[in-house]
């Protein structure tokens, strides 16, 4: 059952209308009840199916059901991976095994000829991983092939076999850093540099679009762990830099050249880098427009979240509101932004009532979207209650916070959320004393770590609103101050 609903709820709303599609199509007799079961799951309801799809007590029914419904999402979720990314390689395979049929059927002319184009295709495609077949079985009828010698084969066999076995290395290296990263280690960056080496990983065009997106994308996960995106800079722009010397690849990757122009997007926004952002985030909307938009859908959304960030830091709120509002179903990554926009423009009440649709536990949204976007969506949540006088809510929401997040927050080395909590109960207990020199002292060297140039964008939000409050500003004006700062920011 737990496997069947882990199936159910990773499920987007569009693949749910797939799925029932799909379902509808393949019974083969007016039984529905396998639809009606995935309906009454999605709606959560758990207790007494059998009752409510068979009229009567039928456990062993049920559990068949159950079983019929998993296959149907699995060969669901299988079908339209086979339609989309992976078509492609799926027909490298069935160029290969026709090449295998026709050589063991003496069928030599063809043979050849269809394994060569298979050849041509994988290179283009950089499919390491099928090369290996191919010239496996090449090789075994090298002897009988009169365009090519088997000294040439052995030699192309060989040099893809580097290529194979570097990416190879690569999914382990990139496997054992993700089981490393979530145990929080002290240096992160020192972390994927050793795995690297451990492994004998060397950053260059041999590399294929996939791995190169795997690298960019354990490093940026690394980066959130540690709010630290400007440690990540110059290893990002080296791995984008043979990222532009393959780009005559690019359309051939479409999709995995999608995922680096949004994480290099994002990373650039993140450093404070408004302008290349900007420029990444532009050519990743005219990249969609490739294939017949196949992607689109699947990254319209980023794309203007991006735009609307980027626009709203820099000085264009309205635009950036129009941005995010475009998004047709917004992620809860995309909600909880929409949300701080509305709290830097001082709609306290629209905020709240954003935030009111959050309605799932904190532990359903960790699964999500994890620990950090918890941890930001419940410090919003405070700074809306405090700004719209409620002190019962802000005392409560202030003694949960500490009490659930503080060993956490110790583990990620992030004993700064664990200050600012403390300073805006001093601020919230004694709002006059905000303004005095001693408050603000106490302000400065809690945060006293990094400068302007190297904090994180998202973690200057939060900053800005206890400056804005000593100030007397309007929390975006004083936003907006802070990313011009060079050096110190309090």
């Amino acid at each position: 059952m737990n496997d069947l609903i882990t199936l159910i709820n990773s499920l987007s709303s569009d693949e749910v209308a797939a799925f029932l599609a799909f379902a509808k199509a393949k019974n083969q007799r007016t039984d529905v009840k396998n639809i009606q079961l995935f309906q009454l799951l999605r709606k959560d309801v758990r207790v007494d199916l059998d009752l409510k799809i068979y009229g009567k007590a039928n456990k062993n029914a049920l559990h068949a059901l159950q079983n019929r419904l998993k296959e149907n999402l699995i060969d669901f979720t299988a079908t339209r991976g086979f339609s989309s990314d992976s078509q492609e390689e799926m027909q490298l395979f069935k160029f290969v095994l026709a090449a295998r049929i026709f050589l063991e059927q003496e069928h030599y002319a063809i043979g050849f000829k269809t394994l060569k184009k298979a050849t041509a295709k994988a290179i283009s495609l950089e499919s390491y991983a099928i090369l290996q077949e191919i010239y496996h079985t090449h090789v075994q009828y090298a002897h009988l092939d009169p365009k090519t010698t088997i000294e040439e084969v052995i030699t192309a066999y060989q040099e893809n076999e580097k290529r194979y076995l570097i990416e190879s290395r690569l999914v382990m290296a990139y496997a054992t850093l993700k089981k490393t990263l979530k145990s929080h280690p002290a240096n992160v960056y020192q972390v994927i540099q050793q795995q690297l080496a451990v492994f004998d990983i060397s950053i260059d065009h041999n590399l294929s679009f996939k791995s190169l997106y795997q690298l960019m994308r354990v490093v940026t996960d690394a980066a959130t762990l540690t709010s630290d995106y400007a440690g990540i800079s110059i290893f990002m722009n080296h791995i984008y830099e043979v990222v532009e010397h393959k780009k005559h690849l690019a359309d051939k990757h479409l999709y995995y050249h999608l995922e680096i122009l949004n994480l290099m997007a994002g990373t650039c926004f993140r450093n404070k880098d408004f302008i290349r952002s900007q420029q990444l985030v532009g050519e990743l909307q005219l990249e969609m427009q490739k294939n017949k938009g196949a992607y689109k859908k699947q990254f319209l959304g980023r794309a203007l979240l991006l735009k609307a960030l980027n626009r709203n830091y820099t000085g264009e709120p309205e635009r950036a509101m129009e941005d995010i509002q475009q998004i047709q179903k917004p992620d809860l990554s995309a909600q909880l932004v929409h949300i701080t926009f509305l709290f830097q423009q001082q709609s306290f009440i629209r905020a709240r009532k954003m935030m009111n649709n959050f309605y799932h536990s904190d532990q359903f949204y960790e699964k999500k979207e994890g620990i950090l976007w918890v941890i930001q969506k419940n410090l919003l949540e405070i700074l809306i209650y405090i700004e719209l006088q409620q002190p019962d809510l802000v005392a409560s929401k202030m003694r949960s916070f500490i009490r659930r997040f503080k060993g956490r927050l110790e583990d990620l080395n992030e004993q700064r959320v664990l200050v600012f909590i403390k300073l805006l109960q001093s601020y919230y207990d004694r709002p006059c004393e905000i303004t005095e020199e001693g408050f603000q002292n106490k302000v400065q060297q809690a945060f006293k770590r990094k400068t302007a140039a190297r904090e994180d964008i998202f973690v200057m939000s939060f900053y800005a609103y206890l400056k804005a409050k000593m100030q007397k500003k309007p929390i975006y004006q004083v936003t907006l101050e802070l990313l011009q700062q060079p050096v110190e920011f309090f």
